[in-house]
């Protein structure tokens, strides 16, 4: 097959780059050549392009993991003609005809260099597998501080994202690096919480590397694929002053996963167990509190027999303080959410809006008098399609009625948007509570770790992009 030259937009700088642009990650493994030019090739250098993006991006220069080796299209030029000069054999890259990209390739007698590692060629960062060859839905998870984004994204990758596999949905890792840090700390986080039902801690207010899936539906002999990118919109989403170059990429999410803690409800509390004692004071002294110990405080009440505290203004900003105003309100999210994409752009974008930590609601009596509520609690998923779509209408309705009631009237939030639909899962699906293990306080999961149905707002905006595209009736 002929090379074909696509152009995509890069998941992580979001600049146009063509398949021929693409540079290449490089892992020698200590291989040894005889020239100087393929030695200093697979010599660790610092990276600049890939340290100042993350740079730009909050994460301090120390943090950053820039002693890489790589190779560009210039670098790849320069060593050619040395190569060539010397004798040598070419180093060149190969055109892969079923993914669409490209690999690099260089010959030094029995030494053989290859890599299909792809790097974004202005950011350096890499690229997933078979980006040239399939679309992406960029998906960004959004929510308050404290609203659970990270044990959310444990609890889907966990046992390999088994949670989203149907009979003819097939979905897959499509990291393109193995090794990348983040990665394996992700997946580390996702097996101590299947395993042992410790949840990853709260991470801090930078741009995180999305998680990259593949997902092929398959009817009959017909298969089609589309990347998804999940990204975690960490709190700076709602800070009213933040930078453009920490937030920007809001702007290019294709749809929204926003997650409402059930402490943003404003529910009554004559079914708690266990009170706080003289709520207004505890609010007084949330005031006088950092972020850190008011987030221990949320985590303490939902502890408590199911304390779920209905004030509007949760974190509040310090006098003569750099720090920015945290709302509990659900609806900052969403305004936030409208700032950063713009009016004319919210019709462009998928939301779901999703109640997280839903089993906190399991036994709330106001929660169970609504008719039919106890398909908001229903763990068991169909094997077939996407979703149970029947179970799904009825929830609809119910949920609803809940957030009119409880949470804001949902008209006036999602009526701009091009599809918005509501769920209500849980990551953990079981309480927590604070013990201390590994040398240090971590939250863990009482009893079995069984999550409600943390797939099916993933799955839903996957359905509607391909739906879209006319992949499906």
């Amino acid at each position: 097959m002929q090379e074909t030259k696509k152009i995509k937009k890069c998941p992580y700088c979001f600049r146009n780059i063509a398949n021929d642009e693409a540079g290449f990650l490089l892992r020698p493994d200590g291989a040894r050549f005889l020239s100087p030019a393929l030695n200093e090739v697979v010599s660790p250098k610092r990276d600049l392009a890939y340290l100042y993006f993350w740079n730009a991006m909050g994460v301090p220069e120390e943090q950053v993991d820039d002693n890489r080796i790589y190779i560009d299209n210039q670098g790849m030029t320069e060593l050619n003609q040395e190569l060539t000069a010397a004798g040598r054999e070419l180093a060149v890259k190969h055109f892969d005809t079923e993914s669409l990209g490209y690999s690099f390739h260089v010959e030094e007698g029995a030494v053989t260099l290859y890599s299909n590692t792809m790097i974004c060629p202005h950011c350096h960062n890499v690229l997933p597998h078979n980006f040239f060859k399939y679309e992406m839905l960029m998906i960004g998870l959004a929510g308050s501080v404290a609203s659970g984004k990270t044990v959310y994204l444990s609890s889907l990758m966990m046992n390999g994202f088994d949670a989203m596999q149907r009979e003819n949905l097939v979905v897959r890792n499509a990291g393109g690096n193995p090794h990348d840090n983040y990665k394996v700390e992700m997946e580390k986080n996702a097996d101590r919480l299947m395993k042992r039902g410790i949840c990853p801690g709260s991470t801090n207010k930078t741009f995180r590397k999305p998680i990259f899936l593949e997902i092929t539906y398959r009817v009959e002999e017909k298969g089609m694929s589309i990347l998804t990118a999940i990204y975690d919109v960490a709190g700076e989403l709602i800070r009213e002053s933040a930078g453009v170059g920490r937030t920007g990429f809001v702007r290019h999410m294709d749809g929204f996963i926003c997650l409402v803690d059930p402490s943003q409800m404003h529910l009554e509390h004559s079914f708690i167990t266990k009170q706080i004692p003289e709520e207004e004071k505890v609010l007084e002294k949330l005031r006088l509190m950092s972020k850190e110990e008011q987030i221990s405080i949320q985590r303490l009440s939902n502890q408590n027999g199911k304390q779920v505290m209905g004030q509007g203004d949760y974190l509040v900003e310090k006098e003569n303080s750099e720090e920015y105003l945290y709302e509990r309100r659900a609806e900052t999210i969403l305004e936030a959410i409208r700032s950063g994409v713009g009016d004319s752009e919210l019709g462009k974008k998928y939301m779901a809006l999703t109640i997280a930590k839903s089993d906190l609601l399991e036994e709330l009596g106001e929660i169970r008098g609504y008719c039919g509520s106890s398909l908001l609690f229903e763990r068991s998923r169909p094997v077939y399609g996407f979703m149970n779509m029947d179970h799904h209408f009825l929830r609809q309705e119910i949920l609803k009625q809940i957030f009119d009631k409880k949470v804001f009237r949902l008209q006036r939030n999602l009526d701009d948007y091009k599809e918005s639909s509501l769920f209500a899962v849980s990551a953990l699906g079981c309480e927590t509570e604070e013990v201390r293990e590994d040398g240090g306080e971590v939250t863990k999961a009482v009893g079995k770790v069984r999550p409600i149905r943390v797939e099916e707002p993933v799955l839903w905006m996957v359905m509607k992009y391909m739906r879209e595209r006319g992949w499906l009736e």
